[in-house]
Formats: C-alpha cells, structure tokens, sequence
C-alpha cells in the first residue's frame, strides 16, 4: 500500500487527477459531480491564485473547471435539439393543417379570449385597487388637512390664550408694583412724619401689596417708627404726669402758705375786733368761740347761748 501511495505521489498532478475524475464518473452520476468539479475548481483556482500562488495547479484547476462545463453539455443533448424540434413541428402545422389544428387553434383562440377577459378583469381590479388606494389617499389627504387646521386653530387658541395670560400677569404685576409704590411713599411719609395718624395709613397700604418679602421690609420699617412714636408717647406721659406732679406740689404748696397766712391773720384778728364770720373762725381752728374767749363776738352767737359758730 506504501509503495502505491509513493507511486501516486510521484507522478504529475494532471495524471492524479484524471485518474481521479475518471474513477468518479464510473461511480457516482456525471450530474452530481460535474457540479462539484465545476464549483471545486473555481475555488482552487481561487486559492492557488491568491493564497497560496502556484501556476501549475491554478490551471489545472481552471481546466477542471472547463471540462466540468463542457460535461455538462455533452450529458443534455436535448438542449441544443429542442429548438429545433420546436421548428419543424410549427412548420409541419402551418403546411398540412388538419382537425387537430383546428381544434389546437380554437383552443388557442379561446385561451386567448381567455386571457384576454382574465386581462380585462385583472385590469378592472387593478382601477379598482387604485380607485381605492385614491380614495384612500384623498381621505387620507383630508385628514391630515384638518388634522393640520385642527392643529392651526389649536395653537392660536394657545397662543391667545397665553398672550391674555401674558397681558394679565402684566396687569396684577403693574397694579403690583403701583401698590407697593403706594406703600412705599405711605412708609416714607410715615418716617417723615412720625405720628399716630399716620401708622394707619401705611398699613393699610401695605396690606395691598403682593410680594410677601415687600411686606415684610414695609411692614418692619413701620414697626419701627410705631416704636419710636410709643417710645415718645410713653416720655410725653411720663413729662404730664412729672408736670402734673409738680403742679399739684406746688398748689398745695401755694394753698398750704395761704391757709398758714390766713390762720395768722384769724389769729391776730380776734385780737383787733374778732374773726369777721364763722367761716373765718373754722378757717382759724378757733371754733366753736365761748363767751369772753378771744375772737367772741356777740354777733355770732345768734342764739345767744354764749357759744358763737357752733
């Protein structure tokens, strides 16, 4: 066995391989293996060309390849006869015509009436379709229109709506900054001016205004001044009463010296003709007055019972 392997391999590869294409067509069918030699010599050709380059063996694959062609010409003959057959048998029907052409004609004629209704029909099927795929596109057509109007008039609305909501945020934040320029120049005022009638005023102005921070700031600025006005109140009262106080003391101080120079006068007056009325003689603390006691006057003992301004 050894020595007809060395015997294969010593010989040209040629040989090998009609050796080996020949032992081929005797075993299996030329249909299947021409394919296979055609195909396999492609793609050695392929390979002897471009991975590994060897000229012996990329034409003895491209050899292969011919032949497998060739072979497969050779194994259908009929190919090159049907045409001809085709010829002769329209020319036997066209010189001797006879019943069977006739009939072979009618049924031609009706295969072509046939045909030629089945065009018909396809034909009204086909401006059936594309009368539908039109009026499916003009409806679609229209849809897309309105759904574009229903858009248009969908972002005017949108549009007006935000340009009214632009317009009145516009408005509260003019009437806001009005109010709290009111506010400001009734806090302004008010510091100018610090007094109680003006506190109302300023914060009932502030009352109006929106921005809480605004507020808050007036509202403590206010709170300041209503501070400083409670402040100089409470040292104003505090000055009444301390005047009020001294008035007061000296009152009673001026009513004290009156009451003492009166009661030296009521003292000294009895002795220079007694006291004038009883009111003096009270006035005096010499009341009630007795019979031969200073100040004793029988003027004002009316009921003459010696005891005068009982």
């Amino acid at each position: 066995m050894k020595k007809f392997v060395d015997y294969i391999m010593a010989q040209p590869v040629w040989k090998v391989l009609l050796c080996g294409l020949g032992i081929l067509f005797m075993i299996f069918n030329p249909k299947i293996i021409l394919p296979l030699l055609f195909f396999g010599g492609i793609g050695f050709a392929w390979y002897f060309a471009k991975k590994k380059p060897n000229a012996t063996k990329r034409n003895i694959a491209a050899i292969a390849s011919v032949l497998a062609v060739g072979g497969t010409y050779l194994i259908n003959p009929n190919i090159a006869s049907t045409k001809q057959e085709e010829q002769t048998q329209a020319t036997h029907f066209a010189s001797t015509p006879s019943k069977k052409d006739e009939n072979a004609k009618k049924e031609a004629e009706a295969k072509r009436e046939k045909e030629a209704e089945e065009k018909e029909e396809s034909e009204k099927e086909k401006a059936e379709k594309e009368k539908k795929a039109k009026e499916e596109r003009e409806k679609k057509a229209k849809e897309e229109q309105e759904r574009k109007e229903k858009e248009d008039r969908d972002k005017k609305t949108k549009e007006e709506q935000e340009r009214r909501e632009k317009e009145e945020r516009d408005k509260k934040e003019a009437e806001a900054k009005q109010l709290a320029a009111q506010a400001e120049a009734a806090v302004q005022q008010l510091e100018n001016n610090q007094i109680q009638d003006n506190v109302a005023p300023a914060q009932a102005a502030i009352a109006n205004v929106a921005d809480q921070g605004t507020k808050d700031r007036l509202t403590h600025r206010v709170g300041l001044v209503q501070n400083d006005i409670n402040v100089r109140a409470q040292q104003a009262a505090e000055a009444e009463r301390a005047r009020q106080a001294a008035a007061a003391e000296q009152a009673r101080q001026a009513a004290a010296a009156q009451q003492a120079q009166q009661q030296q006068a009521f003292v000294t007056q009895p002795q220079q003709g007694g006291y004038r009325n009883c009111s003096e003689a009270r006035a005096a603390g010499a009341a009630p007055l007795y019979r031969g006691a200073p100040g004793y006057s029988a003027r004002l003992d009316r009921d003459g019972d010696g005891v005068a301004c009982e």
